[in-house]
């Protein structure tokens, strides 16, 4: 178990130190939307909504670091997970919110996992 483990954490270091200007290009291009949305702007054209910053940060995974659709669906559980757990504090507003960037990122995710069976199967 700790063999897998250490394996696991060198992995992720890799990755981290191959991937660290995408992360951080990832990071301010999303705190840069939130930054917009807070200023109003594009208002009365294009709502910039969390629902549009979590679909797009799903998508610029995809661009930007690669994301594989077991990631996506792993995001999925844990937007489940935190839905679950506003709803058993009451927060039905904010559950009710999380519940469909759960559902959107499911979709997201089964779109990836059929590109990847399908580039799989015929390359």
């Amino acid at each position: 178990m700790q063999k897998e483990i250490k394996l696991a954490r060198l992995v992720l270091k890799k990755w981290i130190l191959e991937n660290n200007f995408k992360i951080v290009v990832f990071n301010m291009i999303i705190i840069f939307l939130f930054l917009l949305r807070s200023a109003g702007y594009f208002q009365p054209y294009f709502s910039i909504s969390v629902n549009f910053i979590v679909m797009f940060g799903l998508f610029l995974s995809y661009l930007l670091l690669g994301t594989r659709s077991r990631v996506t669906f792993f995001i999925t559980l844990i937007f489940w997970l935190f839905a679950g757990v506003l709803q058993v504090l009451r927060i039905n507003v904010w559950a009710e919110r999380t519940g469909i960037y759960a559902f959107e990122s499911l979709v997201f995710g089964v779109i990836l996992f059929l590109g990847e069976e399908v580039k799989r199967k015929y390359s």
